[in-house]
């Protein structure tokens, strides 16, 4: 177990927390008894099995997205930075997961009138990669497409098909972000890196976005999930804020943020745009019938934060030790959103970090009954890469079931 994750590190950056350990131990165990191997034996072999290695980052990368996902950042994007670009625009998902949110950037595209533009989507892990290709999707997970982007999905068959001619324009490869970027440098207008960076070491983040800072085009932008505000801008970078949302824009040097520039250091508007999120993630949720999902119209004022927010910003305390913490957003989470199983499961892991092995059992349970009451091929895109009986078995593990 030890060998693989110090291997994954290694590799990709990618620092596991409890859940995706849980996942990874898992994964393990079933491919080295489908193998006729010990769980350590298999492991050993992954340095020297890039079909297995790549089979292991498909099942601990988490895959989790949807269209539209944080609206107010696409509003940005479609209001105040796409009318202000000319000349041939490239715009980067890194990190896409199943494609969706490359498919957003680029119904924003081809909506802004702009001639010339691509989108490029990557993803270390090739299962995503080729869900993104394909393009295809359950209605299930066409949740938060606005209605004047429709006509971009067709049917086809029990399934949802994003229009040959809107794929045409994205481009999908395997990538990781610790090795390459997808295009030449000073190509690239507008980055998508979200909830991408909370899963790296601490110190792999930071080195990352230096070099973004460097690789994109002057002005450049990145924006970044919400659960991420915790990383502070670099030398390169700023916050800016657009509209309902904020990004990152590239500056030239120390120097270049002025008074009244909408650029500021780290003690500026990005500590407003920290006070603003922590207040969002601290304030109370709507009760029940407030929506599973706890959607909200972009930039709306006062609006609480979404399940898949509160999910994320559990993922951020977990990995910073903070067990208490994830305790509180996972909690919120799946209040606002008791169908997602995965949500149950992390919580469990986090009430286990602090002790509370009853309510653990209570959140295995819930997740279990989550899992077993949905359809299980229309929520396998919504499991963050667990394989759903592979998750149901590791519940009833837990459990004490057969």
């Amino acid at each position: 177990m030890r060998v693989a994750e110090r291997l994954v590190a290694e590799r990709t950056g990618i620092e596991l927390g409890d859940g995706l350990r849980e996942r990874l131990a898992a994964y393990l165990d079933g491919a080295a008894r489908a193998r006729g191997q010990t769980p350590a034996r298999f492991a050993a072999g992954l340095a020297g099995d890039p079909g297995a290695f790549q089979e292991v980052l498909d099942r601990v990368t988490v895959q989790e997205t949807g269209f539209f996902r944080h609206p107010d950042q696409f509003a940005a994007l479609a209001r105040e930075v796409l009318p202000a670009l000319d000349g041939p625009v490239v715009v980067w998902s890194a990190g896409c997961a199943n494609g969706q949110e490359a498919y957003s950037l680029a119904m924003e595209l081809a909506a802004s009138g702009l001639p010339d533009w691509r989108v490029v989507a990557t993803d270390i892990s090739a299962a995503a990669v080729a869900r993104a290709r394909a393009g295809r999707y359950f209605s299930t997970e066409l949740a938060g497409l606005p209605a004047t982007h429709r006509h971009w999905l067709r049917p086809s068959g029990n399934l949802w098909e994003v229009d040959p001619a809107l794929r045409h324009r994205v481009r999908v490869e395997r990538a990781n972000l610790t090795d390459r970027f997808p295009v030449g440098p000073g190509r690239c207008r507008v980055v998508f890196c979200r909830n991408v960076l909370i899963y790296l070491s601490r110190s792999v983040p930071e080195s990352f976005l230096d070099r973004l800072a460097d690789w994109l085009a002057p002005g450049g932008l990145v924006f970044l999930g919400y659960s991420e505000a915790v990383l502070a801008p670099t030398r390169r970078l700023r916050v800016q804020r657009l509209g309902p949302a904020h990004a990152l824009r590239v500056v030239p040097d120390e120097g270049s943020g002025s008074p009244g520039s909408g650029l500021e250091g780290p003690g500026g508007l990005w500590a407003t745009g920290d006070a603003q999120l922590t207040g969002r993630l601290r304030s109370p949720t709507g009760g029940p019938g407030t929506g599973g999902s706890g959607s909200r119209a972009p930039g709306e004022p006062g609006a609480g934060p979404t399940a898949a927010e509160m999910a994320a910003a559990g993922e951020v305390a977990a990995h910073q030790g903070d067990h208490a913490g994830a305790v509180a957003a996972f909690r919120k989470s799946v209040f606002l959103d008791p169908d997602h199983p995965v949500a149950w499961f992390r919580l469990g892991v986090a009430l286990g970090a602090v002790q509370d092995r009853r309510g653990a059992r209570r959140a295995y349970a819930a997740a279990l009954a989550a899992l077993e009451r949905c359809d299980r091929a229309a929520v396998q895109a919504g499991l963050d890469g667990w394989a759903a009986d592979e998750l149901a078995g590791v519940l009833r593990a837990r459990l004490g079931r057969p």
